[in-house]
């Protein structure tokens, strides 16, 4: 402080506060000046550069001749900012999964951006050498004629085509079709005309053009000539078998110690000619040998290979059996990458997914894409992932499906054929290697333990006798019993009877390994405890299973060991019986699944789940029950779901035939059910296509894609996307006929107008009077003898006299009248039919108001609708209307043409006119039923709308002046073509547009909710709030909210883990959730958050995902798993099963990835440290152990 007394000191110190422009703050001089150095000409920043130097060579001795500069493609391409294979390689960290902030390679199928001029100057399609080339060349014997492939091919005869699509309907069997084809061949063939296509009226005169050679359906069906044809699927004859197989494939590229069905062989042709190929095959025929040898084809050509399989745990059996056979496997699962460089890559279809949206390198060398179980694309909550990924996928990869029988294989081929721009070859087994035959067993042990009648037999014939005696066994059963209970209900004593003498019959009958599927995993466990006192195995066996059991356990901690499933199930597989569903822990699962195909396992209860994928077939199958329950109600099997368990039954080689048992507890299921179950046909692939928030924001991230492009090219609107080239001929014929008409004189301009405000009259009109006319109070007017106005065809505002009222459940209501007619009718009318609504307009002009007949007598009987009724009078004629009907009917025969009328029919006739006279001279004097009093219209839209049509029908009265003009009706009928013609040009616009899409609507209010919530701004630039959605994996909306509105900043990592546990826990529990009370005050908050996103969704009328529900069941037992609790401790705190919280706690975590990802890329370390923090927390001990199938 010394040194600042004195006034020196003091006004230094003012100034440097009061004065900061001076030195000290500024140390440089204001203006730095530049030295000059000329070096720096000579240095020009780093860019790609746009050519590049390729040698030319001698063609014959190859010496290079000069270099010669050309231009390179992509310059500057990068994973960034280009979709081309050309663009440069990402990181080396991003090679197999790729990244979020990457571009997809260009898909397969889309239209290609344009052509460099460059590449367009090489095109020689049409570029002609004139007529002096040489046809052998110098030196050469003989030579080639290239003249002679100018010459039109013959067209193929198509004669030998079959309409599988009307053979699948009448369930014709593939061999029964390939009989039809040969037949067929052999037939001298017949072109039958094929049936025109219907065009609108106005088209008549063009229909010839319409059918020329450029317009060709996708799908030719022709009723008369039986043919099927498709430009992109094909199905492929495995009648016959292949003799030169081995000469046409002299140097396979895998061998196998088996001899080929022929489906495989044929295959196996198709895949060495690079063809997409599709097998649809029954169960265990033997689908894997062509995915193998696709694997063993890469590997060759030094290339990859992916294999995505439904589920998780058979990507881990996959990999096991693959890397016994070719060593060079991978396997990529949500949280474990084995040999990700691998040939072969092993993997989920969401897995593959993901690396396609994120640009992962690994697909420059992809050659083959294996879609394992592709009927899963049936699937209501995942099959949308299979749709997705078959679009994405690039140009060069090559598509294999393989897929248990479907009935519509050739639409699914043909669906992706069409997005591929690829022919996809078909090929389906003509029956099962292994025949089933079906039995109703019918025992409840004791004597009856024997009690088997088989049903359908190895050749698919229900035995109805046989149905009918277990029928009377099972009666005679119930008549002897003690038991008085309902005759449904079957106690668990009976049920354990039942089983043992089950068991019992089996062993005797040398029917062992058996699966029983067992629809609820409860029951499962239930019979395994009440079969306590039953042992399979022998001494040695117990041995086995014993010590595999402590080796495949010697991974765990010990604790984990203890755990009472452990228990529970070690002893029963010692004693030979084991149990499979999705609330076993995954490693016992996989021992089970392990012992079972080393013939430990003599009997296992399994769910649905485990017909799914890796054949572990068993002699024997039983069905507990052919009933389950689907989440919403209890249901009878469908047939496919029955053959895909049904078919684990038989094994090749083992068993001649597979046994299929299903038990009748309580009664015998009756026929009606049985019989489609067990014969009929599986479901149609259907598409279950949806549009997530995910891949909106992604294509309107890389903007390349379009979102209707997607759209467009998904299962759900393959149908609408065949019809495009017909609507796109039509659309030009009928502009090329619009520029043909006239232009229109001005003072006919005000018609226009007329025109389309009596359009919308009449429609309104339609509407209301189909509603009025359904109140039973009306009905109760619309009696025999009611004058009614009507207006039809060219009967304009004409009084009705009611004859009838014909009703019919499900149709329009027919009301038959007697009208007055000229009565000579003349000759000279004109023959143009223009359509009801032409002569509805016409009928709203003056001179049409009254209707004056010429000579006396004239009539007609019409029969009318509700549309054709303008208004309903108080005035009633007494006629004896059956009278009437039957004279007009009888006149109407030609001999009785001339016959004098009936009494009854001059009398109403008389009468009629002499109303009309009257109504003509004086309109007042007939008065009309109010229906806007008189009619009960409780509902506001139903009054809106009566003042809507009062409304319309001023406006066309204020324009009714402009129609007196001389020839009105001709002057008029030029409008009406021409306005007709302009609104069908701008329909067929809309077919032809994106907007006419099944999901346009979705789309259009998903954008609505995405803007609304700040995702993307007006101009549908996608926000950094959009980016972070882009990353997560599901519930993008809810965790971007989230992650946004700081909700984690505060919260410890268990605490995070836990709540985020409520989005991807699923299963239903017993009661309300154990909340703990720090957690209570976030919950609230995340389902604040979850509401804000519904209401909008809901504003915007946006389809609602069902998966986005929240659900805090574990939130509790996650909290305690995230604080280092045992798994032992934590199942104390639930009812929920061992397996379904192992599957929650995995998913979880990535939950806990996408976050830490949108952490990274919002630039929050804090909530990214807590993240791994979480995610380490909950990656322990029994939850997350290796998979046995990986630790070879």
């Amino acid at each position: 402080m010394n040194d600042i007394r004195g006034d020196d000191n003091y006004g230094k110190l003012r100034n440097y506060i009061l004065n900061p422009d001076i030195s000290i703050h500024d140390p440089l001089p204001d203006v730095v000046p530049r030295k000059f150095n000329e070096m720096r000409l000579l240095h020009i920043p780093k860019c790609p550069g746009s050519t590049k130097l390729i040698p030319r060579r001698d063609f014959v001795t190859g010496e290079i001749l000069e270099f010669i500069e050309v231009d390179v493609e992509d310059v500057g391409a990068n994973a960034n900012n280009s979709m081309s294979m050309q663009r440069e390689p990402g990181l080396l960290e991003e090679i197999t999964r790729g990244s979020h902030m990457n571009y997809p390679f260009w898909p397969g199928g889309f239209n290609a951006k344009e052509q460099p001029l460059e590449i367009a100057k090489l095109v020689v399609d049409n570029f002609e050498l004139g007529d002096k080339l040489l046809t052998v060349p110098p030196g050469f014997a003989s030579g080639h004629d290239f003249s002679l492939d100018k010459k039109v091919k013959e067209p193929a005869d198509t004669s030998s085509n079959v309409d599988l699509l009307e053979n699948l309907e009448e369930d014709l069997d593939v061999q029964q079709w390939l009989q039809m084809t040969r037949s067929d061949s052999e037939a001298v063939s017949t072109n039958a005309p094929q049936k025109d296509l219907q065009f609108p009226a106005e088209f008549k005169d063009v229909d010839d053009d319409i059918m020329n050679a450029d317009l060709k359906p996708i799908l030719n069906i022709s009723t008369t000539t039986k043919t099927f044809s498709s430009d992109w699927a094909e199905m492929v004859d495995i009648s016959q078998p292949i003799l030169n197989f081995k000469e046409q494939i002299p140097c396979p590229a895998m061998e196998f110690p088996f001899e080929l069905d022929v489906f495989q062989k044929q295959a196996i042709l198709k895949l060495e000619q690079r063809q997409y190929v599709f097998v649809a095959a029954h169960t265990s025929a033997g689908k894997t040998v062509v995915a193998e040898y696709a694997i063993a084809l890469s590997k060759r050509d030094l290339t990859r290979t992916i294999y995505t399989s439904p589920i998780k745990a058979l990507s881990n059996q996959k990999y096991r059996d693959f890397r016994k056979t070719f060593k060079d496997v991978g396997l990529i699962t949500g949280d474990l990458q084995i040999e990700p460089t691998a040939s072969c890559l092993i993997m989920t279809t969401e897995i593959l997914r993901s690396m396609l949206y994120c640009g992962s390198d690994i697909t420059r060398d992809l050659e083959y894409v294996i879609f394992d179980e592709v009927h899963y694309i049936n699937n209501p909550e995942r099959g949308h992932v299979w749709e997705e990924v078959i679009i994405l996928l690039p140009d060069h990869v090559n598509i294999i499906m393989l897929s248990a029988t479907v009935p519509n294989t050739m639409e699914l081929a043909d669906w992706v054929g069409s997005t591929k721009k690829r022919k996809v070859y078909v090929i389906s087994t003509l029956k099962r290697p292994v025949p089933l035959m079906h039995y109703l067993y019918t025992g409840a042990g004791g004597k009856s333990r024997d009690d088997i009648f088989l049903l359908v037999d190895a050749q698919g014939k229900f035995l109805q006798g046989n149905y009918e005696k277990a029928v009377e066994r099972k009666k005679e059963m119930q008549s002897k019993s003690k038991a008085g209970g309902a005759k449904n209900y079957v106690s668990s004593k009976q049920d354990q009877c039942t089983w043992i003498g089950l068991i019992d019959f089996l062993k005797r009958n040398n029917k062992m390994p058996v699966v029983a599927f067992t629809l609820s995993r409860n029951r499962c466990d239930a019979n395994v405890a009440a079969l306590q006192s039953v042992d399979l195995n022998t001494a040695v066996e117990k041995g086995a299973v014993q010590k595999f059991f402590l080796q495949c356990l010697a991974k765990l901690k010990p604790p984990d060991r203890t755990i009472p499933q452990v228990l529970s199930l070690k002893d029963a597989l010692e004693r030979g019986i084991g149990v499979h569903h999705s609330g076993i822990l995954p490693i016992l699962k996989e021992i089970v699944e392990m012992l079972f195909q080393n013939g430990l396992v003599k009997l296992l209860f399994a769910t649905e789940t485990f017909a799914m994928g890796v054949n572990m077939p068993a002699r024997t199958v039983i069905f507990d029950s052919h009933k389950k329950f689907d989440g919403i109600e209890m249901r009878n099997l469908k047939p496919g779901e029955y053959i895909q368990m049904a078919g684990r039954a038989g094994r090749r080689g083992h068993d001649e035939n597979g046994t299929v048992i299903l038990l009748c507890k309580s009664q015998v299921p009756p026929s009606m059910e049985l019989r489609p179950m067990i014969l009929g046909l599986p479901e149609k692939l259907q598409s279950q296509f949806i549009l997530r928030y995910a891949v909106i924001l992604t294509c309107l991230r890389i903007e390349s894609i379009k979102v209707e492009d997607i759209m467009q090219f998904s299962f759900k609107e393959f149908n609408q996307k065949l019809q495009l080239p017909t609507q796109r001929k039509l659309l030009q014929l009928a502009e090329d006929k619009f520029a043909t008409l006239p232009n229109l004189a001005e003072h006919l301009t005000p018609l226009i107008y007329f025109y389309d405000k009596s359009v919308e009259y009449w429609k309104e009109k339609h509407r209301i009077m189909k509603f009025i006319l359904s109140q039973p109070k009306i009905q109760k007017e619309l009696k025999v003898g009611r004058i009614i106005v009507i207006t039809q065809g060219k009967h304009y505002n004409k009084l009705a006299l009611l004859l009838n009222v014909k009703s019919v459940l499900g149709k329009d209501t027919v009301y038959k009248v007697l009208v007055l007619d000229h009565q000579f009718k003349s000759n000279d009318c004109e023959n143009v039919n223009r359509g009801e609504l032409y002569y509805k307009i016409l009928s709203l002009t003056p001179q049409n108001k009254f209707f004056h007949p010429e000579g006396i007598g004239g009539h007609t009987v019409l029969d009318i609708r509700a549309i054709d009724i303008l208004t309903i009078t108080k005035s009633t004629i007494k006629v004896d209307a059956d009278v009437i009907i039957r004279n007009w009917e009888q006149r109407q025969l030609e001999r009785f043409k001339d016959a004098p009328l009936g009494a009854t029919v001059v009398k109403a006739v008389t009468e009629l006119h002499q109303l009309n006279e009257a109504y003509n001279a004086n309109p007042d004097s007939i008065k009309y039923i109010n229906m806007s009093k008189e009619i009960n219209v409780n509902a506001e839209t139903e009054v809106a709308m009566l003042n809507y049509v009062d409304h319309l029908a001023r406006q066309v009265g204020d324009v009714l002046p402009h129609t007196n003009i001389a020839g009105f009706e001709q002057e008029f009928a030029k409008v009406y073509e021409r306005r007709v013609l302009e609104i069908h040009i701008e329909e067929l616009r809309f077919k032809n547009s994106a907007k006419n899409l099944t999901l346009y609507p979705d789309y259009c209010n998903k954008l609505q909710v995405l803007r609304a919530l700040n995702y993307i701004d007006e101009l549908n630039e996608v926000t950094l709030k959009g980016k972070v959605a882009c990353e997560m994996g599901q519930n993008e909306l809810l965790i971007t909210e989230l992650i946004l509105c700081n909700m984690f900043n505060d919260l410890e990592p268990a605490e995070i883990a836990a709540l985020l546990s409520g989005l991807v826990f699923q299963a239903k529990i017993q009661g309300e959730p154990v909340i703990p009370e720090p957690l209570k005050k976030c919950v609230a908050a995340f389902e604040q958050i979850n509401d804000t996103i519904l209401a909008e969704e809901q504003r915007c009328q946006a389809a609602i995902e069902a998966e986005n529900n929240l659900n805090f069941g574990l939130l509790e037992v996650v909290y305690e798993w995230a604080k280092n609790k045992p798994f032992a401790e934590i199942m104390k705190l639930t009812e929920v099963q061992e397996g379904i919280i192992v599957r929650c706690i995995q998913q979880l975590d990535e939950t806990l990835r996408d976050v830490k990802t949108a952490a990274i890329r919002i630039g929050n370390p804090g909530l990214q440290s807590k993240m791994e923090e979480a995610s380490a927390a909950i990656k322990r001990d029994i939850v997350f152990t290796a998979s046995l199938y990986t630790e070879l």
